[in-house]
C-alpha cells in the first residue's frame, strides 16, 4: 500500500494488479479537503471532488452524496453523476452536525446539543424544515423500514420518528452510550460505544430483542444484506453479526479501523488515521483490495455502484512572511507574579528549567517558542488560526502507533544540532530518554506515567538504571512502550519537559547528560535546540565538573534574561517558528505600574504576565484605545476558566436539581464586570475550554439566561424538583442548605485583587446569588482552605473560584484529572463507596463516568468529537460545576511591533511570531 501526494496519484491493488490513477493536483486550500469516489467493484478511483469543508460523515441517496462537516457546521450536496458540489447549506443553530441520513423525501441531520436536535432538509426546495425536538446529546441517525431512527447517547435511548409527521412514535432504551445506528437485515442495529455492545431493535414492536456483547468499543456500524458489520478502532477489529442467530465473529483488522459501509454483499472498511480503505470479502473477512489516499479518512458511504469517502490532509503551517523585518531587539517587561518561577519576587534556581520548574505561562512561552524544540509542537497562533493543531517538530512526522496501541515510534529529523557550545552535537533519540528520565527522577511528573517503567524509575523501585519503556534502536528512532492505551501521547510530547538534553561531553553515561549535577536548576546552563539561546551560552565549559561550572552571563534569575540567535538553528528545518527577532531582552521583577510606565515611555515593547486578567494597567489600555496611532490592544482567550465546583457527596449538592439551580441563578455578567469588564474574560457555559474543541461549543448555553444575568424563575423551577425543597417553593429550605462552607482563592497581589477585590469579591457576589434560592454560604478566603479545595478528604462543599485548565493540548488531560476514579478531586466524581466511607461522607455513592472517559481515551479519529459529547453530558447529566467565565490575555502592543500573534499552547504572546521595526 502506497500513499502518494494528495490527488496527485492514488493507488489501488485488486487481485494482485496495481492501478495508478494520476491527475493534476489541485492548488490552494480546496486541495486539502476532498470527497473521493471509488468503483465499488474494483476499488479504482473514479473521481475526487474538492470542497472547502472538512467532511465528517457521508450518506447517499436519490442520485446524490450528502456530506456533513462537524467542524464547519455544514451540509454539502454532491451530484454523483457530474461529481461536483451542487449545494452548500449551513446547518441551522449553533450545534455541530453529528449524523446524516437520506430518505425518500428528506435528508436528516442530527446535532450535538439542544432539544431541537433533529434537522430536516428538503432537497426539492433546498430549504430546512422546522426541526424535531428530541433531546440534547444525539449521535447517529439512519433511515429505513419507513422510519427515522436516532441514537441519543446521553440518555441511552433510540428514538423512532415518523417521517411523514415528524412525531416521535417510540423511545427505546438500549445499551450505554449509543452512537452508530444502521438499518439492515430486517432490523435496526445500534452500536453502544460506552457499553461495548450492539442492540438489535425489532422495527415493528420498537423493542430490543437482543444485546450482543463486544470485547472492545464499537466505532461504527453498517447493515448489509445478510450480515451486520462493526469496526472497533480501539480493538483493531472487524466484526460480523449474523442476524439469523445474533452471533458475532470477527478478525483483527489493520490499525484503527474507524468507519464501515455496506450494501448488499459489498463491504468497505476505512482505517481513518492512515487513509487506508479496504474492500472486504463478506465470507472470509479478508481484504480483497486496499487503497490509500493521502491524509485521513473520516466518513465512508456506498450506493452499491460507488464508494464515497472524505479525505483530509493537514495543511502546512503558515510560511514566514518575507515582507516582515528580521532582526531587531524585543524589550519585554515581566512583572512580579509569585506563582512563576521566572517572575517571582525571590530569585529561584529552577527558573527556565524545563523539567524541575514545570514551566508557568511566561517561562513556558520562552521555552516553547525560543529555546526548546520538542518532538511535536504547535504553531504560535490562536486556535482559530490553527494554533491548537498538533504538528511534528523535531520529529519527521506524527508518530506511528502499533496495532495494540501500546507502542509509539517517533522518527527524528536528522541533521539538527544544538546551540553553542555543543554546536557539533546532533540531536538524537537518546536525548529524549535523558529528558524523560530527569523529568521522572527529579520532577516526578505524572504526565508520562503511562510509559512502561516510568514510575518505577521515578521512585527508584528496584533501582532501575533507565526507563524500561523507552528505547532508541538507532540515532533517529525513539520507541515508546505504554502500560495502557493513551491516544493523546503525541500531545504530551509537545511539552517542554520532554525536550532533548544533549549528552555530557566528558561522561556519555551521565543519566541526565549536561543537566547532570544541576538538580536544583538547569535553566542557567540550558543548551538550546530552538531558534534562540541564552546570551553567553557559548562560553559555558561543560568539560568542567558541574559544581565548578560557570552559568551563562545572559540570565540573572529574577532580574534579567537576554536571548540571542542560535547559529545552529536553520529556518528551513523549523516550519513552526519564523523567529523574526534578532534579540530578546527581558527585565523581570518590577511592579505592574513600572511595567506599564516602561511600555508607555517607549522603553518596553511587550508586557509578559501569566497572572489572571487584567495583565496590564487599565490606564494604559485606555490610552491606546483612545489613540490608535500608539498601537493596538490585543485580547485573546486563554485556556483557563473559572467555575463553582460542587461536592456531589455533600448535601444538598448530592441532588442534581440543586446543582442545576446553582447554574441558573448565577449572574455571570456581574462576575465578568467584577473581574474588570468584558476585556478580561468571556461568559463560559461548559466545562472544557474552547480551544481544545475548536469552538464547537462556543454557542452552547445549557443554562442560558437573559443577558447571562441569572434567572430566579428558572432556578426556582429547578429547585422545586429537589428533595431539599419539600414545600416546592423554589427555595432550598432544608437545614443542609444553610451555612454551607465555601472556599475562594485568597486576595493575592496581582492587578485583579488590587483593583477589583480579587477572588474574595467574586465569592461575595456568588454568595448573594445563591441566597436567592435559599442557600446561604460561610465563605473562607484563606490560603489554608484554598490549598485543600481539591482534596476529597477535606470535605469542602463548594469551591467558588475553581480554576480549570489543561496540562497539555488535549481534553484528556482535563477530564482524566477532574472526573476519573484514578484521580478523585473536589467534585468527588468517581469516588468508590469505600473511599467515601474512609473520608467520612454519609452518602453511599456518587456518579462515575470512567467508562465514558475510557471510550474517548481509546478513540483516535473521533477523539475530539467524543470529548465534546462528554462535555455536553457532564454539563447536563452530571452537573458537578457551574462555569462562569473564561479568562483573557490582554496585550498592549506599541506601534514598534509590526507583527503580533497569540500562542494558544502557552497562553501568551507568541515570541517567535513578533517582528519589530527599526
Amino acid at each position: 500500500m502506497v500513499a502518494l501526494g494528495l490527488l496527485g496519484a492514488l493507488v489501488a491493488t485488486v487481485g494482485g494488479a496495481m492501478y495508478l490513477i494520476t491527475r493534476p493536483a489541485s492548488q490552494g486550500p480546496n486541495a486539502l479537503e476532498t470527497v473521493v469516489q471509488l468503483d465499488a467493484n474494483n476499488g479504482r478511483v473514479l473521481a475526487t471532488v474538492p470542497n472547502d469543508t472538512h467532511g465528517s460523515a457521508l450518506a447517499t441517496g436519490d442520485g446524490s452524496v450528502w456530506e456533513i462537516s462537524y467542524g464547519d457546521g455544514t451540509l454539502l450536496k454532491i451530484d454523483n453523476t457530474t461529481r461536483a458540489v451542487v449545494g452548500h447549506f449551513r446547518v441551522p443553530g449553533n450545534a455541530p452536525p453529528v449524523g446524516v441520513a437520506v430518505g425518500p423525501e428528506a435528508v436528516w441531520v442530527t446535532t450535538a446539543f439542544g432539544e431541537e436536535s433533529l434537522e430536516r432538509f428538503d432537497p426539492k426546495t433546498g430549504r430546512w424544515q422546522p426541526p424535531t425536538r428530541l433531546a440534547s446529546g444525539l449521535e447517529g441517525v439512519a433511515y429505513g423500514m419507513g422510519a427515522v431512527w436516532v441514537a441519543d447517547k446521553d440518555d441511552d435511548l433510540v428514538f423512532r420518528v415518523d417521517p411523514a409527521t415528524d412525531i416521535v412514535t417510540a423511545r427505546i432504551p438500549v445499551g450505554e452510550g449509543p452512537e452508530g445506528i444502521a438499518v439492515g437485515a430486517g432490523a435496526v442495529w445500534v452500536a453502544n460505544a460506552v457499553g461495548k455492545s450492539v442492540s438489535r431493535i425489532d422495527t415493528g414492536s420498537a423493542t430490543v430483542t437482543a444485546t450482543i456483547g463486544l470485547t472492545s468499543v464499537p466505532s461504527a456500524i453498517a447493515g448489509g444484506e445478510n450480515a451486520v458489520w462493526v469496526v472497533s478502532e480501539a480493538g483493531n477489529r472487524l466484526i460480523r453479526i449474523d442476524p439469523a442467530t445474533d452471533a458475532e465473529d470477527g478478525v483483527d483488522f489493520g490499525i484503527g479501523p474507524s468507519a464501515v459501509a455496506a450494501r448488499g454483499q459489498s463491504v468497505w472498511v476505512a482505517e481513518g488515521a492512515s487513509g487506508h480503505v479496504s474492500r472486504i470479502d463478506a465470507e472470509s473477512l479478508k481484504a480483497l483490495a486496499t487503497m490509500s489516499v493521502a491524509g485521513t479518512v473520516d466518513g465512508i458511504a456506498t450506493d452499491g455502484h460507488s464508494v464515497w469517502l472524505t479525505s483530509h490532509v493537514l495543511s502546512d503551517p503558515p510560511a514566514a512572511e518575507s515582507a516582515l523585518p528580521r532582526g531587531g531587539t524585543l524589550r519585554v517587561a515581566v512583572p512580579i507574579w509569585e506563582p512563576s518561577e521566572l517572575a517571582s519576587s525571590t530569585a529561584k534556581d529552577d527558573a527556565l528549567d524545563p523539567q524541575v520548574s514545570g514551566g508557568t505561562l511566561d517561562s513556558s512561552e520562552i521555552l516553547r517558542r525560543c529555546l526548546v524544540r520538542t518532538l511535536t509542537s504547535h504553531v504560535g497562533m490562536n486556535y482559530r488560526e490553527g494554533g491548537a493543531v498538533l504538528r511534528p517538530d523535531l520529529a519527521l512526522g506524527l508518530p506511528n502507533q502499533s496495532a495494540d496501541g501500546l507502542t509509539w515510534t517517533f522518527r527524528i529529523r536528522p541533521g539538527l544540532n544544538y546551540a553553542p557550545p555543543l554546536q557539533r552535537t546532533e540531536i538524537t533519540a537518546a536525548d529524549f530518554i535523558r529528558s524523560l528520565q530527569r523529568d521522572a527522577r527529579l520532577a516526578q511528573s505524572t504526565t508520562y506515567s503511562v510509559i512502561t517503567g516510568y514510575d518505577a524509575y521515578a521512585h527508584g523501585g528496584g533501582n532501575p538504571t533507565s526507563i524500561s519503556g523507552l528505547e532508541a534502536p538507532d540515532r533517529y528512532t525513539l520507541v515508546v512502550h505504554l502500560d495502557h492505551v493513551a491516544t493523546d501521547l503525541p500531545a504530551r510530547f509537545a511539552l517542554p519537559e520532554s525536550g532533548p538534553i544533549p549528552p555530557s561531553p566528558v561522561d556519555l553515561n551521565a543519566p541526565f547528560g549536561v543537566a547532570t549535577g544541576h538538580d536544583s536548576g538547569y535553566g542557567r546552563f540550558l543548551v538550546s535546540s530552538g531558534p534562540y539561546m541564552i546570551e553567553g551560552s557559548a562560553e559555558v565549559d561543560f568539560s568542567q565538573p558541574a559544581t565548578q561550572l560557570q552559568p551563562t552571563s545572559g540570565f540573572d534569575p529574577g532580574r534579567t534574561l537576554v536571548l540571542v540567535r542560535n547559529p545552529s538553528w536553520r529556518p528551513a528545518l523549523d516550519h513552526l517558528r519564523p523567529a523574526y527577532l534578532g534579540r530578546l531582552q527581558f527585565a523581570m521583577g518590577m511592579s505592574d505600574d513600572k511595567a506599564a510606565e516602561l511600555l508607555d515611555g517607549g522603553l518596553a515593547d511587550l508586557i509578559l504576565h501569566g497572572a489572571p486578567p487584567p495583565q496590564v494597567m487599565p490606564w494604559l489600555i485606555q490610552k491606546f484605545d483612545a489613540n490608535p496611532r500608539l498601537g493596538q490592544v490585543q485580547v485573546n482567550e486563554r485556556d483557563f476558566q473559572r467555575a463553582i465546583e460542587m461536592n456531589l457527596a455533600i448535601p444538598p449538592f448530592d441532588d442534581v436539581h440543586v446543582r442545576r439551580a446553582v447554574n441558573y441563578i448565577l449572574d455571570k455578567r456581574a462576575l465578568i464586570d467584577a473581574h474588570g469588564g468584558g476585556r478580561t474574560g468571556a461568559i463560559m457555559s461548559h466545562y472544557n475550554i474552547d480551544s481544545l474543541e475548536d469552538g464547537a461549543l462556543s454557542g452552547y448555553r445549557p443554562y442560558g439566561t437573559p443577558d447571562d444575568m441569572g434567572s430566579i424563575e428558572l432556578a426556582m423551577n429547578e429547585m422545586k424538583q429537589s428533595r431539599y425543597d419539600p414545600a416546592r417553593s423554589g427555595m432550598c429550605s432544608a437545614s443542609v442548605c444553610k451555612h454551607v462552607l465555601a472556599a475562594t482563592i485568597p486576595m493575592g497581589t496581582t492587578l485583579f485583587p488590587r483593583l477589583y477585590g480579587g477572588f474574595p469579591h467574586l465569592g461575595a457576589l456568588i454568595t448573594g446569588d445563591l441566597s436567592k434560592i435559599g442557600i446561604t454560604l460561610d465563605v473562607e478566603s484563606t490560603r489554608a482552605i484554598s490549598d485543600q479545595t481539591g482534596n476529597p478528604a477535606a470535605r469542602i462543599p463548594l469551591d467558588l473560584t475553581l480554576g480549570i485548565g489543561v496540562n497539555w493540548m488535549s481534553a484528556s488531560s482535563a477530564f482524566s484529572t477532574d472526573f476519573s476514579s484514578q484521580a478523585v478531586s473536589g467534585s468527588l466524581v468517581g469516588a468508590t463507596s469505600d473511599q467515601l466511607r474512609a473520608w467520612g461522607y454519609s452518602v453511599a455513592s456518587v456518579p462515575n463516568i470512567d467508562s465514558r472517559i475510557d471510550e474517548c481515551m481509546l478513540s483516535s479519529e473521533r477523539q475530539n468529537q467524543c470529548w465534546i459529547a462528554l462535555d455536553v453530558y457532564v454539563m447536563e447529566k452530571l452537573v458537578p460545576m457551574a462555569p462562569y467565565l473564561t479568562e483573557n490575555v490582554i496585550d498592549v502592543v506599541p506601534k514598534r511591533v509590526v507583527h503580533y500573534s497569540f500562542d494558544q499552547s502557552s497562553d501568551e504572546a507568541a515570541l517567535d511570531q513578533i517582528a519589530v521595526a527599526g
